[in-house]
C-alpha cells in the first residue's frame, strides 16, 4: 500500500493563494480538495495562513485617539438604536404571542365545553340506545313466547282438524250402517 506524501505548510499556502486569486473562499475542505491531506492536519495550517494574512493587511498607520473615540461613541450610538430596535421588537412580538395565547386560551375554552357537550350527548345516546336494546330484548322475548304459543295452537288445530277429519270418516261409516240396517228392516217387511 502506496503512502500518501505528508501535506506542507507551503502546499496549503500555495493552495490558499490560488483560492485566493480566484475568487473562492481558503475553506479547509477546498484546501483538502487541492493539496491532500486530512480535516485535523490542513485545518491549522489554514488558520495559520489566515493569521498571517491578517497580519499582512493590518494597518501601517495608526489611527489618532481623537477618530478613535469618535468611532467608538458612533458605535454605541448605532448600537443604542439597534438595542433599542430589538428591544421594540421583542416587546411587539411579545405582545403578539400574549395576544395569540389569550386567543388560543379562549379557543380551547370553548372547544373544552362544546368536546363536555358532546358528550353529554353521547351519554344521553348510549343510554336510550341501552333502553332501545332493553325494549327489543323484550319484544324478542315476547315474539318468542307468541311463536310458542302459535305453534301449539297450530299443533292443536291439526290434532282437532285430524280428529274432525276422523268423526266424518266415522259418521259416513255410520250413516252407510244405518242405511244398510234400513234396507235390511225393509226387506223383511
Amino acid at each position: 500500500m502506496e503512502r500518501k506524501p505528508k501535506v506542507t505548510q507551503q502546499a496549503v499556502d500555495a493552495a490558499c493563494e490560488e483560492l485566493q486569486q480566484a475568487g473562492k473562499n481558503a475553506s479547509v475542505n477546498a484546501v483538502i480538495a487541492i493539496a491532500g491531506g486530512s480535516f485535523s492536519t490542513v485545518g491549522p495550517m489554514v488558520k495559520a495562513w489566515r493569521a498571517e494574512q491578517q497580519k499582512k493587511a493590518a494597518p501601517a498607520i495608526e489611527m489618532p485617539e481623537s477618530i478613535t473615540n469618535a468611532m467608538y461613541q458612533a458605535t454605541a450610538v448605532v448600537w443604542e438604536a439597534a438595542a433599542s430596535l430589538a428591544n421594540e421588537r421583542i416587546e411587539r412580538a411579545r405582545t403578539e404571542a400574549q395576544d395569540a395565547l389569550a386567543q388560543s386560551r379562549s379557543e380551547l375554552s370553548e372547544y373544552m365545553g362544546a368536546i363536555a357537550s358532546l358528550e353529554q350527548q353521547l351519554d344521553k345516546t348510549q343510554k336510550s340506545l341501552t333502553s332501545a336494546e332493553k325494549r327489543l330484548s323484550m319484544t324478542a322475548s315476547e315474539i318468542a313466547q307468541l311463536n310458542t304459543h302459535k305453534v301449539s295452537l297450530e299443533t292443536r288445530l291439526a290434532d282437532r282438524d285430524s280428529e274432525l277429519k276422523q268423526l266424518r270418516e266415522d259418521y259416513k261409516k255410520l250413516q252407510a250402517d244405518l242405511v244398510a240396517i234400513a234396507k235390511t228392516g225393509k226387506d223383511k217387511h
